[in-house]
């Protein structure tokens, strides 16, 4: 008898328990710091290309007019025209099939949470993501550029790029990388919980090997000053001049005291270096300078002139054009676009007649061996040698 009183007793018991858990929860959900990942009625809408925001509410199963006032709330906190393919938004339904809250995950750390209270108004609020930092690290042989080793293992684009800038004033990865170099780079990212996004990426270390030759950087910040690369000696990895002044190139012809004029079929001196690309390509400054002349001349064509420190000139001629801003008196940074590579002037093809000289004389900047821009010393040497014990194996 006893068991027949109280065994429904202990179901109803246990039911109020749960919806009442329950329905905290739901109504609780938009005032946790991130949406709850509970297993309840959850529809996840993704954007694709071409995707109005409005439109896609047709998928879910919101009302119409609902569905606007959603999107009107939305629009009073979130910028709905900058909706790019990959973002999404979630729909929670509570037991009864009634839309409980949305939210909307457009790219970074932000989020969007719409709401309805009991009397059916609808709002919206703008709220954060939680964010994690994760390292990742990778290695390999090039088989045919460093492009390719690194993508076809998930090295972020941005993180290859970042290589080649760090060992830019070392390495021409066009000329002078092999089949057999082997590079390893170490680095970190801010991510996105729920998203997935990475929000941004840093390189902690980095070496590539070519030959006999090792080229190797860590990141640090020294007590004043600004952060930047080292070397496991502590000097830095980068000098004051680029080591070539554009990508994608080869050299169709070297410095020479005695090279025989393609035009002009006579021996004469070609103090520079062609760098043969393509017409457009860009051509960058290879350190800081100010413009000393940029303007047409004789056989070089359109022809930026370069003053930088220490008596130094550079020379970039057969020019197509020059980059927006580029004259005389403007001063550039390193590494920076000043023009792009033509056939002006004097020129059988496209490609970049540079020279470079010094105190008024030509020189070959093939040959030329640069020292490190700076270098640490005192307590921040101390500090860095002992953060690269951590590498002692990188």
């Amino acid at each position: 008898m006893k068991r027949i009183i109280y065994y429904p007793i202990f179901i109803v018991f246990a039911a109020v328990i749960v919806f009442s858990v329950t329905y905290y929860k739901i109504s609780n959900l938009q005032y946790f710091p991130e949406p709850a990942q509970l297993e309840l009625d959850i529809e996840k809408i993704t954007f694709e290309q071409g995707d109005i925001p409005a439109k896609t509410f047709s998928k879910t199963r919101i009302p119409e007019n609902e569905a606007a006032a959603i999107i009107k709330a939305l629009s009073k906190t979130a910028n709905l025209k900058n909706v790019k393919p990959g973002d999404f938004y979630e729909v929670l339904y509570d037991e009864l099939g009634s839309w409980k809250a949305v939210w909307f995950y457009p790219y970074g750390e932000d989020f969007f949470s719409v709401t309805k209270n009991g009397d059916g108004v609808v709002t919206a609020a703008k709220k954060k993501l939680k964010s994690f930092v994760a390292q990742k690290q990778f290695s390999g042989k090039i088989e045919s550029s460093l492009w390719d080793a690194m993508s076809s293992q998930g090295v972020l684009p941005s993180i290859i790029m970042s290589f080649t800038e760090i060992f830019e004033s070392q390495i021409d990865f066009v000329t002078d990388s092999r089949v057999g170099d082997e590079f390893k780079v170490i680095y970190e990212t801010k991510e996105v919980i729920k998203k997935g996004t990475v929000l941004s990426a840093r390189i902690t270390s980095a070496k590539y090997k070519t030959g006999a030759k090792i080229y190797d950087a860590f990141y640090f910040k020294p007590e004043k000053g600004y952060a930047g690369y080292y070397d496991k000696n502590g000097m830095s990895v980068r000098s004051a001049f680029l080591k070539a002044p554009l990508q994608y190139k080869r050299i169709s012809s070297y410095f020479s005291m005695a090279r025989k004029h393609p035009i002009f079929k006579i021996e004469r001196p070609h103090q520079g270096i062609d760098y043969a690309a393509p017409t457009g390509t860009p051509v960058s400054a290879i350190g800081n300078g100010i413009v000393k002349s940029a303007k047409r001349s004789g056989g070089y064509g359109n022809l930026i002139i370069i003053k930088h420190i220490n008596g130094y000139e550079t020379y970039y001629g057969h020019l197509s054009k020059y980059a927006k801003g580029i004259k005389k008196g403007v001063s550039v940074a390193k590494g920076e676009v000043i023009g792009y590579v033509g056939q002006t002037g004097t020129a059988t093809g496209p490609h970049l007649d540079f020279r470079i000289m010094r105190y008024g004389k030509f020189f070959d900047f093939l040959s030329m061996k640069q020292r490190p821009a700076n270098s640490l010393y005192g307590q921040d040497k101390k500090k860095f040698l002992r953060l690269i014990d951590d590498y002692v194996e990188f």
